[in-house]
């Protein structure tokens, strides 16, 4: 999505936003393979703020996004679709894609342009979970779409209630709920402890020769020795992929040295209970921080199925963070600590 409308944003035409959607038609309720209630389509507006949906555009040769619906509406007959075959995009990174497809949208004088629902995707995870989409990151980070970027009220919200967990003080400091501040969290350390399908999926990462995705592969990471994986062994991708509770703490007091102040410890996780309450027993005999997870927080009904979104952007505050390379979702924590000015993402960001 921030890649599409950065696209948009190098064409100078308005990005067509839409849901964040799980299932395009059907109910807005839908049952999971575990037997939980999933919500089909959110809107984008419970997750973000900011030009990606539609706020103000600092750059005014740059016309505003605009809602799907507002789409279909006013470009009734008024759309040319193509296809994303009809650019040759070859295997370099993302900024010579973007290059060629600002072009390509310019030269069409239709109001309006729609990508082919039944071409391949334009940027696809075969380019988003490489190390392709490094060199876009530079200007990528200074535009608005990632620039501005904020949280909704409805994440911050969540976040002030949850204060104690992050910023170290039962009462909470007063906080707009509609401005999004980057500042760092001081004394947080945020681990992105991934378990659930990856208990499975990392048996088959060596075998597969995957690696570290997206955004974990900047080389200015202390960890950056680690993204090649393909080169050793099954338990040392195992270790990167799905650490023990030994290997965890052996990391944690890795990273945290004695005069980096840590003083609190939060993971973003879905591990199980009886798991984690292991894994948290063990991190406070480790050392004298206090320590808090997923399942701690006071959530109200909506924040309860936004709540990885509130995990994101705690972490892109984090003091010191640790993630899971071969995550998507460390990854695009990651993007949001490396874009942010207030922050030393570069060296103060780690992997299992």
């Amino acid at each position: 999505m921030i890649l599409n409308a950065y696209l948009a944003y190098a064409s100078q035409r308005s990005y067509v936003f839409d849901n964040y959607t799980w299932n395009r038609d059907g109910p807005d309720f839908f049952l999971e393979t575990d037997g939980r209630m999933r919500i089909a389509r959110f809107p984008l507006s419970s997750m973000i703020s900011g030009p990606i949906i539609g706020g103000d555009m600092p750059d005014k040769d740059v016309p505003r996004a605009v809602s799907r619906e507002y789409f279909l509406d006013v470009c009734d007959n008024r759309t040319q679709v193509i296809d994303t075959n009809s650019v040759w995009n070859g295997d370099g990174g993302v900024a010579e894609m973007m290059l060629r497809w600002a072009d390509k949208l310019k030269s069409i004088d239709a109001p309006c342009v729609e990508i082919a629902s039944w071409s391949p995707t334009l940027f696809d995870y075969k380019i988003t979970n490489t190390e392709r989409v490094l060199d876009v990151f530079p200007d990528l980070a200074k535009s608005p779409i990632l620039a501005d970027l904020g949280w909704s009220p409805l994440i911050l919200d969540c976040f002030a209630r949850n204060y104690k967990f992050f910023g170290g003080k039962t009462t909470p400091p007063e906080l707009d709920p509609l401005v999004t501040t980057r500042t760092p969290l001081h004394g947080l350390l945020t681990l992105h402890v991934r378990r659930g399908d990856y208990e499975g999926w990392c048996r088959e990462a060596f075998p597969h020769s995957m690696s570290f995705v997206g955004f974990n592969s900047f080389h200015e990471f202390p960890d950056s020795e680690k993204f090649r994986l393909w080169n050793t062994s099954y338990e040392d991708t195992m270790l990167h992929c799905l650490p023990d509770i030994d290997q965890i703490i052996e990391k944690v007091l890795a990273v945290v040295t004695p005069d980096s102040g840590i003083e609190r410890i939060y993971l973003m996780t879905n591990g199980r209970y009886p798991w984690l309450g292991e894994l948290v027993s063990a991190l406070k005999a480790a050392g004298s921080w206090s320590v808090a997870t997923s399942r701690d927080l006071s959530l109200s009904f909506e924040g309860k199925h936004v709540s990885q979104a509130l995990d994101m952007y705690v972490g892109q505050r984090s003091d010191r963070f640790i993630g899971n390379g071969f995550s998507s979702l460390t990854s695009n924590v990651v993007m949001l600590r490396m874009a942010n000015p207030e922050l030393d993402g570069a060296n103060r960001t780690y992997f299992w």
